[in-house]
């Protein structure tokens, strides 16, 4: 039987789409097979902070963040402690506006700490209470007392900075946003304090500012 020249060039049209077809099935070794293990590549940030305490030791960057967050804990009852402390020097030198004024400063940071406590509850961390030591209550006057203040808080934003780093490098998300309005209040904290302090040294060029300060500080806080 004779073939054209057309029909010949359709079979081997045919031939080729055949073999390239067959060059595409996969092989046995191609075949995807399914496993029950997922890869790191293939979890969520969170999920991988998560799965290294779920089963096995824990991780030394969970133990990190685990120590870090205990700290922060003690840091703000230390605060609460620290501003208690100079609610009562105040009280006992007749600044009242002053004295009122700390302790919802000390009220406020004790929330804080009972907040940061309700967060670890929720996500099962190894909590325990640290000592919180004795606050310095011997100041020699409104001007040494408000450093203080000042320093605590600087103290106070360096520590929250040092948990969000070690947060930030587990991937820990909620953690995170958690401590992102403790770092604005911090930055607000810092501030109001200088500018406090400011007016205090401003007593010795000005008499009377110092009473006109307190009086300002107890309105602050409806006294």
């Amino acid at each position: 039987m004779r073939i054209s020249s057309i029909g010949l060039f359709v079979m081997a049209s045919r031939l080729c789409l055949v073999k390239h077809a067959v060059s595409f099935m996969p092989t046995a070794k191609q075949v995807p097979v399914m496993t029950t293990k997922r890869s790191f590549a293939n979890r969520s940030p969170t999920m991988m902070f998560a799965s290294k305490t779920v089963f096995g030791e824990m991780s030394v960057e969970r133990k990190e963040v685990e120590q870090l967050f205990m700290e922060q804990v003690t840091k703000e009852f230390s605060a609460s402690q620290l501003y208690l402390a100079a609610s009562i020097w105040c009280d006992r030198n007749d600044m009242t506006g002053m004295a009122s004024y700390m302790r919802t400063e000390s009220n406020e940071e004790r929330g804080h700490g009972l907040t940061l406590i309700d967060f670890a509850m929720k996500r099962d961390f190894s909590l325990s209470l640290q000592t919180v030591p004795a606050p310095e209550s011997d100041w020699e006057g409104p001007e040494e007392l408000w450093e203080a203040l000042l320093d605590g808080e600087k103290d106070n934003t360096q520590s929250l900075l040092r948990l969000a780093d070690a947060a930030q490098s587990c991937h820990d998300h909620s953690l995170l946003t958690l401590l992102m309005p403790y770092h604005m209040e911090q930055v607000d904290s810092e501030d109001k304090l200088k500018t406090i302090l400011a007016k205090v040294r401003d007593e010795n060029k000005t008499p009377g500012l110092l009473r006109q300060l307190d009086t300002e500080l107890g309105a602050v806080v409806g006294v």
